[in-house]
């Protein structure tokens, strides 16, 4: 897929700016506009004592107050936001969720992105925005998680975990711009006997094959998980062998087993201490 429409949560912390950064970069390289998503609430957290305003003239003060907060948090974000982008040469528009708006205004966000970038700690942490799981089960579109502190390129080296799903295909085709141009593909493929199915005479063969036909320079890697954590498997061959992207399909079982075991899903989207592209 050309990503032509890159969206990015941006907001007031380090991480903000360096994950808009990141999707400025990234826009740059693919020829993409990029949309910058300001969540009013995520710029600065409620004042505890604006709970016990008592008095209409009290109350009229602290909300005047609140709204001075956040114009000034949402004019340093679009500001740091704009520079970001003249800097990368890309074109761009600031976006800007109210406090308290709906949910459906963050996912609005999402739907007409080829790609969503958006952050780890700040969506589990910081006020105002849908969890990660939520905003991708309800835009349906591909999210790419970058972890704090991240500042090393992305899609250098990629692993993709296959398990011959439909979700896995959708997570391979959302992710066809950065599989071409990464210098190595490697395709994980665990516990094949158990979709043997689906799998076909070589596990993993046909999407490669797939794949090296766009250009795309593949290998696959077959192993047993032996009773462990899938997400714990996926993580360690990542860190073993230097990935800097993972790329997988969300919630190929059903989700209501996710929930009940923890998940593959929910293990990365939290833990990952590498970049997660993922679609469902």
């Amino acid at each position: 897929m050309t990503l032509k429409n890159i969206g990015v949560f941006v907001d007031a912390t380090p991480e903000g700016e360096k994950r808009a950064d990141y999707a400025a970069v990234l826009a740059h390289q693919c020829g993409a506009h990029l949309a910058g998503i300001h969540v009013i609430s995520a710029g600065r957290p409620e004042h505890p004592a604006d709970c016990f305003v008592v008095g209409e003239r009290a109350i009229r003060a602290s909300l005047a107050w609140q709204q001075a907060a956040d114009e000034a948090v949402t004019a340093a974000v679009r500001q740091r936001f704009e520079a970001v982008s003249a800097k990368r040469d890309v074109s761009a528009e600031f976006r800007v969720i109210r406090r308290d708006g709906p949910d459906e205004d963050l996912i609005l966000g999402s739907l007409h992105s080829d790609l969503v970038v958006i952050g780890q700690r700040e969506l589990h942490e910081l006020p105002g925005y849908l969890s990660p799981e939520r905003l991708l089960l309800a835009s349906g579109a591909p999210i790419l998680v970058v972890p704090s502190g991240w500042n090393s390129p992305i899609g250098k080296k990629i692993l993709v975990g296959w398990n011959a799903s439909r979700e896995a295909r959708r997570a391979v085709a959302d992710a066809l711009t950065f599989l071409v141009a990464a210098a190595s593909v490697t395709l994980l493929v665990i516990d094949a006997n158990k979709r043997a199915d689906r799998h076909g005479e070589e596990p993993g063969a046909d999407i490669a094959l797939y794949l090296a036909r766009h250009g795309a320079h593949v290998e696959v890697e077959q192993m047993s998980s032996r009773g462990s954590p899938v997400a714990d498997i996926i993580l360690s061959y990542a860190a073993g062998h230097g990935a800097d992207l993972i790329v997988i399909g969300a919630y190929s079982r059903a989700r209501s087993v996710e929930v009940v075991f923890g998940g593959t899903t929910r293990t990365l989207l939290k833990q990952a201490p590498f970049p997660v592209l993922m679609s469902r």
